[in-house]
């Protein structure tokens, strides 16, 4: 089997990227787009040692679950990766990857995974936006990169971002046209306006933020877009930096609040230009929701919140327990935590800014804590941490993860003193690959 060599070959099954599969000669080959069941002619684009990788030249016979994708610039747009499908095989798919990253990567046998809680609203579900501006033929363009490359495709409108966010970004664009702002070049530092960040609430209040190489005075824009779309909070943030990381350390505010407000469970949540908040709103109330329902707490409970952020699950878990404390190591995080406790009148929440290994074991000896909950990074939880954990004798374990692969690696560092209870995965990302997940682990002592 060589590069560029042609089969025509019957898609045995799908991966956790949602690539097609098949063998020829024993060899296992991968092809982007092809479904389950599906007759194509394929050619090969690169073979390594164990495998191989082929792109869809000709379709015979087509998957039932095959659709044609809504957005017309899918096939070149980096953003989204399953809309050639129906939604439900999209979740039986997302459903096999946490089954078969807890079989192959924890070493569980038989995993117990509950059905996916997928999402009532597949479109328009984001709260931030986040576009970058660039030049093409002397036009200046704006939107998505293209799939494994810098190059932006230019869009009038996005289905899985904000609907206001196109007729806002058209507006830009004629303003920086108009006015000879320069666009950002990556490749030669050169120019001022670099992107753009929308933030949209559930409470439908709106943040927008100019990333710019240094201030510039955008008045005239900053009160046109205020006047047609009600904008309650802009800033520029600038970032002089050559770098891919798209917002600077400083932010300016040069119009309205200095955060807008989200509502998460009944509790409001203050949001600032570099806040975390789970990008899909509905699905976050559900994620928190079913995770409290696994943590199962009671009134004489102490509970640990590890990587608690701003606070959202911390404050969520603090009126179902004796007293919750929230540890993270990003000192602005902490003041924000500490601010939303303040309006949200909650009196039993404490928030601690430092490493969480550090801090957990001091903790345990003041406090008889029954479970800690953990929400970290993709990058999963550092082994000193779940080290920490395996010594604390804290009996129940809630791990919610944006990455199974990092959750599965780290139970199976747990599982000499945790047993994996149950897993549930929840739909924050529809149309893409990427699928959240809680699991609950019990210690076997």
């Amino acid at each position: 089997m060589r590069v560029n060599d042609k089969f025509e070959v019957l898609i045995e099954g799908m991966d956790k990227d949602g690539k097609g599969f098949c063998h020829i000669d024993k060899t296992i080959v991968f092809i982007e787009g092809a479904l389950t069941n599906e007759k194509c002619t394929i050619e090969i684009t690169n073979v390594i040692s164990n495998c191989a990788f082929a792109k869809v030249i000709n379709y015979i016979d087509y998957s039932k679950s095959r659709i044609v994708p809504d957005c017309p610039y899918y096939n070149l747009c980096g953003g989204c990766d399953m809309q050639h499908m129906t939604y439900d095989l999209e979740k039986e798919i997302k459903e096999n990857k946490v089954k078969n990253a807890l079989k192959f990567i924890a070493k569980e046998s038989n995993p117990k995974v509950k059905p996916i809680i997928f999402a009532d609203e597949i479109w328009h579900y984001r709260n931030k936006a986040i576009i970058p501006f660039g030049v093409k033929n002397g036009k200046i363009v704006c939107g998505m990169y293209q799939k494994k490359s810098h190059e932006i495709i230019d869009f009038t409108s996005c289905l899985i971002e904000p609907k206001i966010l196109s007729s806002i970004l058209e507006d830009i664009k004629k303003f920086l046209t108009e006015n000879n702002i320069t666009i950002y070049d990556e490749l030669t530092n050169n120019g001022i306006f670099r992107a753009i960040m929308l933030r949209k609430t559930s409470r439908e209040e709106l943040m927008l933020v100019f990333v710019l190489t240094k201030f510039t005075n955008l008045k005239e824009l900053v009160d046109l877009l205020i006047k047609k779309y009600n904008i309650n909070s802009i800033y520029i943030n600038i970032n002089d930096k050559k770098t891919n990381v798209v917002l600077g350390d400083k932010d300016i505010l040069v119009s309205g609040k200095d955060t807008i407000k989200e509502t998460i469970l009944n509790h409001d949540f203050m949001v600032s230009p570099k806040t975390f908040l789970q990008i899909n709103h509905r699905q976050t109330e559900k994620l928190y929701t079913k995770a409290i329902e696994m943590l199962n707490p009671s009134k004489d409970d102490y509970v640990i919140d590890a990587y608690c952020g701003m606070g959202s699950i911390t404050l969520s878990i603090a009126p179902f327990v004796k007293e919750v404390y929230g540890i993270e190591i990003v000192e602005e995080a902490i003041k924000d935590a500490n601010n939303n406790k303040k309006i949200n009148n909650i009196n039993n929440a404490n928030f601690i800014c430092g490493k969480c290994e550090d801090i957990i074991m001091d903790l345990i000896n003041k406090k008889p804590f029954s479970a800690i909950v953990f929400d970290p990074p993709r990058k999963g939880c550092e082994k000193s941490f779940l080290d920490v954990i395996k010594k604390s004798k804290i009996r129940k374990i809630v791990y919610i993860s944006c990455n199974i692969a990092t959750c599965a690696r780290d139970i199976l560092h747990l599982s000499d003193t945790y047993k994996l209870v149950e897993a549930v995965p929840v739909d924050l990302f529809p149309r893409s690959l990427h699928i959240e997940t809680i699991c609950t682990l019990i210690r076997k002592d």
